[in-house]
């Protein structure tokens, strides 16, 4: 992230500093809960964006701490002079409203705020992509853009010209006219196109040229005249609706002359993108709505709650230390339910895959959903965690380490424990269990279990240059190089025929080299390495589930299937399939697996 250009400057509000921590505790949102949390604090500051402009914002959130995991709403405010601080602004009293209900808001004052007669409209796409860029940085990951009036436009023209993934749903409060349309409307062709001519003369001949005065205290050069007005402006709130493929909620008050009846069934019907667009109209409602704010911001919440954005549940984390037998440090992550640990339910220790660690990937977002619904969870260091861990780490030294994490879990009073693993992490878990049958291990959980390493590597690399890396590596372990001679060899992505059972769906395969060094390649590898999980998972008869999904390469020749099998009677799986099926990662399937965990959880240990 950059983080230069999305830089908060706090002024003086010295009491919400903790905010800056955000720590364990705050990380807390609710899947349904609308029912007020607690009373909205605030933090006024800045917003600087990539071209150097420096925006007024107020962050706005409940009292109790800003909550990472429900979905941020950047707030943009109605036309130019309107600050986001006035007491009639949605900017203010929505992010208001929803701070009770738990939510986390920024209201942003873009320049045309301030600056409209010298800005260009599409300077207000650095404006927003600087805010989101602050949330991001911030640890949100959802958000919404919420803009009132001119404020709606902006966020659709954002939306239409960037599609940015980070957005989830867009909220339009008393949307705008198309600009250029409606003033040349207002004004007649005539006097239109009489002043769109005497600003083109007046760029032409460079300088600033003459004020345009549009009324009521708007003034433009004639640059941002014809940029926001002219024929070829790209400020039509209808057009722009047309790209936005996002959901959407459009409100507006039945007394309002800028949204004349049937405006939001017109721009229902054309933003055809969007699968779920929702209209609201409020009886005594005016422009600003302030006279049915309540209902505004209960049907808001209620929205975003439909569309799963709602805060779930609070949780804490905890930083947490543990000592294997042979004296190695490892850390971990605690992530409890705020009202404690429930020792009723099984408590889950997670394994990360291969190259990962404990705050990356799969161990922090299935941590967090899983402590949302209740459950304690361990996400664990090995001394094989990141990059530099596999480049030395062995398959024999893991046992150490997990056994050091089931001590810690027991004795913190939990009495039945579920292996949750991740790729190589779902082995590491197979082998410990094969090699010391703990019977403190209830039920395993495997999201994309590892193949059979040893057969892998020869389906990768081929007979030929298998058994050269072999003989490399076996050559540095008899001469007393098996920690320090790296075998660098090509290992290309392994392909499998095709079973139509699990069909795939996946890219061209890519090409990679080994980075191991030569007594670490054997244990994991080699031809008689133990790391195959087929033969592994026969020997630890506990209940358990797989998960893999159709854009995964290693899911390729039904091995969700095969390794379920192997597994034995009371092993079982699920595949997230079809052409937008789930990859190695499970990015974008992470509540869906975590549901169909806490679900199979349910029925295995009640």
């Amino acid at each position: 992230m950059r983080m230069r250009r999305a830089a908060l400057t706090l002024l003086a509000v010295p009491m919400l500093l903790a905010l800056t921590l955000y720590s364990a505790a705050a990380q807390m949102p609710a899947r349904a809960a609308q029912a007020p949390v607690d009373a909205p604090a605030f933090e006024v500051g800045t917003v600087t964006t990539s071209d150097g402009v420096t925006l007024p914002m107020v962050l706005t959130y409940p009292a109790s701490g800003v909550n990472t995991a429900g979905a941020a709403i950047l707030h943009l405010p109605d036309g130019p002079g309107i600050s986001t601080a006035q007491p009639a602004v949605t900017s203010r009293y929505v992010a208001s409203g929803l701070a009770r209900l738990g939510y986390t808001s920024l209201s942003l004052e873009p320049r045309y705020v301030q600056s409209y007669a010298f800005s260009r409209f599409d300077d207000g796409i650095n404006d927003i992509r600087a805010a989101v860029d602050m949330l991001q940085v911030r640890g949100f990951s959802n958000i919404v853009l919420a803009g009132h009036g001119l404020g709606s436009l902006l966020i659709s023209r954002y939306m239409a010209q960037t599609a940015d993934g980070r957005i989830k749903a867009v909220a339009a409060y008393a949307p705008s006219a198309d600009l250029a349309e409606a003033w040349r409307a207002s004004m007649g062709e005539e006097k239109y196109w009489d002043t769109v001519e005497a600003a083109s003369k007046a760029v032409a001949t460079g300088g600033r040229g003459e004020f345009i005065d549009l009324g009521d205290g708007l003034i433009f050069t004639p640059t941002s005249f014809l940029d926001w007005y002219g024929p070829t402006a790209k400020t039509s709130l209808t057009a722009n609706m047309a790209g936005i493929d996002k959901p959407m909620f459009l409100a507006a008050g039945d007394r309002d002359a800028a949204v004349p009846k049937g405006r939001l069934e017109r721009l229902k019907a054309v933003a055809f993108l969007s699968k779920q667009t929702e209209v609201k109209y409020y009886p005594g409602g005016g422009h600003d709505l302030t006279a049915v704010r309540e209902q505004l911001i209960a049907d808001t919440g209620a929205w975003l709650a439909r569309l799963n954005l709602a805060p779930p549940p609070r949780i804490v984390m905890s930083l947490v230390d543990a000592t294997a037998k042979d004296g190695t440090a490892l850390a971990g992550v605690l992530y409890t339910p705020a009202a404690g640990a429930d020792r009723s339910r099984p408590a889950i220790l997670i394994a990360h895959g291969w190259t990962a660690d404990i705050m990356r990937s799969t161990p922090h977002w299935l941590g967090q959903r899983l402590a949302q619904r209740g459950y304690t969870v361990l996400a664990f260091q090995t001394r094989a965690s990141g990059f530099r861990g596999v480049v030395k780490g062995k398959l024999e030294d893991i046992p150490l380490d997990i056994a050091a994490w089931v001590n810690f879990m027991s004795g913190r009073g939990h009495t039945r424990l579920v292996a949750a693993g991740h790729s190589t992490g779902a082995l590491w878990f197979s082998y410990y269990l094969s090699e010391t049958k703990d019977a403190r291990l209830k039920a395993a959980v495997y999201l994309a279990p590892m193949r059979d390493m040893p057969q892998h590597a020869r389906t990768a690399m081929g007979e030929d240059r298998y058994a050269r890396a072999v003989l490399e590596a076996g050559e540095a372990v008899r001469d007393g190089k098996g920690a320090t001679r790296l075998i660098n060899t090509p290992f290309p992505q392994a392909t499998y025929e095709d079973d139509p059972r699990q069909p795939m769906f996946l890219s061209v395969p890519g090409s990679g080299f080994t980075y191991y060094y030569a007594d670490s390649f054997l244990s994991y590898w080699g031809p008689n390495s133990k790391a195959v999980h087929s033969r592994l998972v026969a020997n630890t008869p506990i209940p358990m589930l797989a998960l893999g999904g159709s854009r995964d390469p290693l899911m390729q020749g039904a091995h969700l299937i095969h390794f379920t099998e192997a597994a034995g009677p009371k092993a079982s799986h699920i595949f997230y399939g079809g052409a937008t099926g789930a990859s190695n990662s499970f990015d974008g399937y992470e509540t869906r697996v975590t549901d169909d965990i806490t679900s199979w959880l349910r029925k295995t240990l009640p």
